[in-house]
């Protein structure tokens, strides 16, 4: 592992500690909750699937997916999103709903569940994990993409506000940059007409964008700064750690925040919500220590084609956000 990525590495516990300690003090001011999002890479069950290609996630597939292995697998991720706790989870790469089920059930977190079926060619679709007494959805739909994966749109009240919830997975690096860029400009073009058609309305995406936000097809769709007071539309929070090198994917020996969230400026300009922090969750059991290819790097269910009992391949990301202060 090179210095630069240890640099980044110790970076990425810092800022968890610095996250972890200062919480309690800030959850005694007003009622907070946090919003995040997971990639949990390959989430399949072990049934071959009518929708999609998943015959290498069966028993008697290339990766001998058995029912022990989608159990660790299950606990894995069930261990990442019970220490975190979010109050709203998006997860992409889960192949079915019987597979965020099984995920719901093994968690200690009492969360319910949105699914929809994507029109993916490997099968895999997104989904919604909420607490109740936190989250009340209202409407729920696919959205075109423009692309084999449909957004999942998920209207409803959070802390008894308006948050429109929008859950992504972006088309990868393998494409061509027009067909990711196409993609882009659809979400966009999707959040925008969401508050042109209803002043109420409060979008906020999450997903696996597989871009940093400071990559220039980003910049060109997205806004990305911190807005000014009263500027209206989308910005992420998390440039500022991107910029630091920080991320939630690594690759080629660095970091790259290819998992996001953007958020409305109107949610925080009047009296929807207050921001108080972002971050990547990260813990060094989450972390690859034996592969020399990968060291440092988030460990995998599978690498170079073997089983390495993982997590996933990215960490998740999260923002806590709090009802504003009464005076």
């Amino acid at each position: 592992m090179n210095f630069s990525f240890t640099m980044c590495l110790r970076t990425l516990f810092a800022c968890l500690l610095l996250t972890v300690t200062a919480y309690p003090i800030v959850a005694q001011q007003a009622p907070e909750v946090t919003i995040g999002f997971y990639n949990v890479e390959n989430l399949y069950d072990t049934i071959p699937s009518p929708f999609g290609n998943d015959r290498d996630y069966t028993p008697q597939g290339r990766l001998h997916w058995d029912s022990t292995r989608y159990t660790a697998k299950l606990h894995n991720l069930a261990r990442v999103l019970d220490a975190l706790s979010l109050d709203v989870a998006g997860l992409a790469e889960v192949e079915s709903e019987q597979a965020v089920r099984d995920l719901v059930i093994t968690l200690h977190t009492d969360y319910n569940y949105i699914h929809r079926t994507t029109s993916d060619r490997r099968g895999i679709d997104m989904a919604l994990l909420y607490k109740g007494d936190k989250f009340v959805p209202e409407r729920i739909r696919l959205v075109s993409s423009d692309a084999s994966r449909e957004f999942l749109y998920v209207r409803g009240e959070l802390l008894g506000r308006r948050i429109d919830l929008i859950v992504c997975h972006l088309p990868s690096q393998l494409n061509t940059r027009a067909y990711r860029d196409r993609t882009l400009t659809r979400l966009y073009n999707f959040a925008d007409s969401l508050q042109n058609c209803d002043p109420a309305a409060c979008p906020v995406i999450m997903g696996d964008f597989n871009a940093d936000p400071t990559d220039r097809i980003m910049r060109r769709r997205m806004l990305t700064d911190m807005p000014a007071s009263g500027r209206a539309f989308l910005f992420t929070p998390m440039l500022r750690l991107a910029r630091e090198g920080l991320g939630s994917y690594a690759y080629d020996g660095r970091w790259r925040m290819y998992d996001n969230l953007f958020l409305s400026s109107k949610m925080l300009g009047g009296a929807q919500f207050r921001y108080v922090d972002c971050g990547v969750f990260i813990q060094p059991w989450m972390l690859d220590y034996d592969n020399p290819r990968r060291r440092g790097y988030p460990l995998r269910t599978f690498a170079e084609g073997t089983y390495r009992n993982g997590y996933s391949d990215h960490l998740p990301v999260f923002v806590r956000l709090a009802l504003p202060t009464t005076k």
